[in-house]
C-alpha cells in the first residue's frame, strides 16, 4: 500500500521538489530513483519480505531512501534512537531479529562492534563515504533499475518501533503499510494537507510523531519536506542547544516557504523568544504542531504574540499515530486542548469497568482506528490489559467538555517526559542499581519550565560515592536524553507501610 501511494505520487509529480537538505534538493522522480536501487541492492544482500532492516541514522535523505527501499520489499523497518548506546542498540537488534543496520560514521564503530557479539548475521550500511567497516550506502543502490512491477496490495508488518507498553518495561510494537496508508490518510484529511505545502522537520523521523507529520505527510501528498541539516565543526555533526539552531531554522522557515512546522513546546518556546530585533517574516507558516508535552498557555500566548499565529495541540501514541489535534478556528482557541480525533479515528473517555464516561469526568482515553497496532510483540498478559475488542487503552487520564474537546489530565504510567522524549524510570534505575556503589535507587521526573521534566536519581549508597562516578557510569550506558540531570543521596528510601516506594515524596 505504501509502495503504490509513493507510485503515485511520483506520477503526478516527478521534477517537484520532494526533499530539501542543506544544499541539496531531491525531485520526487529522484527520490524513487534511489528508492529503486536501493531495493535491489538489500535484495542482493539478503533482504527479503518480513526481515528486518534497522535505521539508526538522524534526519537525512538517507532515512527517507531507506525506509521506503525497505518497504518496497515487503520487508520491516526497525527505527532506533541514534543517540543509543551498544547495549540499546545489541538488545533491539538482537529482538528484532535484524539483518540489516544502515547507519552513518558516528555510529558505525559502535554498530560493529555490536554485530561481533551477536550470533545472528548482520550486515552493515554506512551512509557518506567509504568505510571499512561496512558496506557503503551509495555503492548499494543500483544505478540502472527499471521500474518494479507494482506489489499486489501488501498488508504485513513494515515498520517496528519500541514503546514501553503498560508495563513500564520496552515492547516490540509492529505496525502494518495498512497502518501506515490509514495514519499518512488521516493526518492528510486532518491537517488539510497538498502538494503545494513545504514542511519543516526538525523533530526526528525514528520518532512516531517525526515519522507520521513529517515524512508520511509529505511522500503521499507530494509536499515538499524540508530537513534541519546537522551543523558541522570541522566536518563533524555536531549537537547543539537548539537555541543557536534558531536562526537557521527562520531562515529556512522564510527561504523555503515553510506552510507547516511540527516541533515540541520547548522548540516553539525558543522561536518565541526570538528578540523583536531579529527580523523573522513568517507569513507563509498556516500551520504550527505542537506535540511530546504538554503546551503550556504561556508558550502559546508568546508564540501567537509574537507570529501571529497559534500553535495547534496534537496528541498521538506509538502504538497509533496521531490521533487528536486542536484545529479549532477563530478567536476561541483551548489551548490546553488536544482538540478533537482526527478523521476516522475514534476516542473514549472511560472508567475502570470499561464504561464510558459522560462528558467533565475523568477517566481513561482509549483509542479505536485503523492506524491501531494489534498488540504488543510476545506480550500476551500486556496485551490483555492494553487492547480489548479492538481498542487500546492509553493509560493516559483525560476528559471530554460538552463540545467534545478532549484535554489531557494526568497519567496512570509512570514516564517521564524530558524535552519530548519518554524515559521509562525502571530502565534507568535497572542501569544505576548495576553500579557496585548503589544499594538502592528511584528515579523520578522534576518539572521545569518549558521543557518538560528533569530526570532525577534517589540514591542509597552501598559505600562513599560521587555524584560524578555515578552520572559518567549513566553516560556510558544510555543515550543522552535519559542520563539523570539530578543525583540526590538519602539515607533511605520513603516507603509507605506495605513497602512501596512513596516517589511523590521524592518530586
Amino acid at each position: 500500500m505504501l509502495n503504490q501511494m509513493l507510485n503515485k505520487t511520483v506520477k503526478q509529480y516527478p521534477e517537484k521538489t520532494a526533499v530539501v537538505y542543506g544544499s541539496s534538493r531531491i525531485s520526487y522522480q529522484e527520490l524513487y530513483t534511489s528508492v529503486l536501487g536501493l531495493s535491489k541492492g538489500l535484495s542482493s544482500i539478503g533482504v527479503k519480505q518480513s526481515d528486518c532492516v534497522a535505521l539508526i541514522l538522524p534526519n537525512c535523505p538517507e532515512f527517507v531512501v531507506s525506509f521506503y527501499a525497505t518497504a518496497y520489499l515487503n520487508a520491516i523497518t526497525l527505527l532506533l534512537h541514534p543517540s543509543f548506546k551498544e547495549n540499546d542498540i545489541k538488545h533491539y537488534v538482537s529482538d528484532s531479529n535484524t539483518s540489516v543496520i544502515i547507519t552513518d560514521h558516528t555510529r558505525a564503530e559502535a554498530c560493529r562492534k555490536v554485530i561481533s557479539q551477536l550470533d545472528q548475521k548482520v550486515e552493515l550500511v554506512i551512509v557518506g563515504g567509504e568505510d571499512s567497516l561496512g558496506i557503503p550506502f551509495q555503492d548499494l543502490i543500483h544505478k540502472q533499475v527499471d521500474d518494479l512491477p507494482e506489489n499486489a496490495s501488501y498488508e504485513g508488518d513494515v515498520l517496528y518501533q519500541y514503546s514501553s507498553g503498560s508495563t513500564g518495561r520496552p515492547k516490540r510494537i509492529c505496525r502494518t503499510q495498512k497502518n501506515l496508508f490509514h495514519q499518512a490518510n488521516n493526518c492528510v484529511l486532518t491537517l488539510n494537507i497538498t502538494e503545494s505545502d513545504n514542511i519543516l522537520c526538525i523533530v526526528p523521523l525514528y520518532h512516531a510523531y517525526g515519522f507520521g507529520e513529517c515524512l508520511l505527510a509529505a511522500i503521499s501528498t507530494g509536499a515538499t519536506l524540508v530537513i534541519l541539516e546537522p551543523f558541522l565543526q570541522d566536518g563533524v555533526p555536531l549537537e547543539m542547544p537548539f537555541v543557536f539552531r534558531r536562526p537557521r531554522v527562520l531562515e529556512l522557515i522564510e527561504k523555503e516557504q515553510i506552510s507547516l512546522l511540527p516541533a515540541v513546546p520547548y522548540i516553539f518556546s525558543i522561536l518565541a523568544a526570538t528578540p523583536p530585533e531579529t527580523h523573522a517574516s513568517l507569513p507563509s507558516l498556516r500551520l504550527c504542531i505542537s506535540a511530546g508535552n504538554f503546551l503550556s498557555k504561556d508558550i502559546f500566548d508568546k508564540f501567537q504574540q509574537r507570529f501571529g499565529i497559534p500553535i495547534r495541540q496534537l496528541y498521538g501514541c506509538t502504538e497509533a499515530g496521531s490521533i487528536a489535534i486542536n484545529m479549532e478556528t477563530g478567536s476561541e482557541i483551548k489551548p490546553d486542548s488536544i482538540g478533537l480525533p482526527m478523521k476516522n479515528v475514534e476516542i473514549k473517555v472511560m472508567d475502570d469497568k470499561g464504561d464510558e464516561l459522560p462528558s467533565g469526568i475523568v477517566g481513561e482515553l482509549v483509542v479505536n482506528s485503523q492506524t491501531l497496532t494489534s498488540g504488543y510483540y510476545n506480550a500476551p498478559e500486556v496485551n490483555k490489559e492494553a487492547f480489548k475488542s479492538g481498542h487500546f487503552f492509553t493509560g493516559d487520564l483525560g476528559k471530554k467538555d460538552e463540545q467534545g474537546y478532549l484535554y489531557i489530565t494526568g497519567r496512570k504510567k509512570i514516564f517521564i517526559d524530558t524535552g519530548g522524549y519518554k524515559v521509562d524510570p525502571l530502565e534507568v534505575e535497572d542501569v544505576l542499581s548495576a553500579h557496585p556503589k548503589v544499594e538502592e535507587v528511584v528515579v523520578v521526573g522534576i518539572s521545569r519550565p518549558y521543557a518538560g521534566e528533569m530526570i532525577k536519581a534517589v540514591i542509597v549508597s552501598k559505600e562513599e560515592c560521587q555524584e560524578d562516578e555515578l552520572l559518567n557510569y549513566c553516560k556510558n550506558k544510555l543515550p543522552e536524553f535519559k542520563v539523570p540531570r539530578i543525583i540526590e543521596f538519602r539515607e533511605e528510601i520513603p516507603k509507605s507501610p506495605l513497602g512501596k516506594i512513596l516517589r511523590k515524596d521524592l518530586v
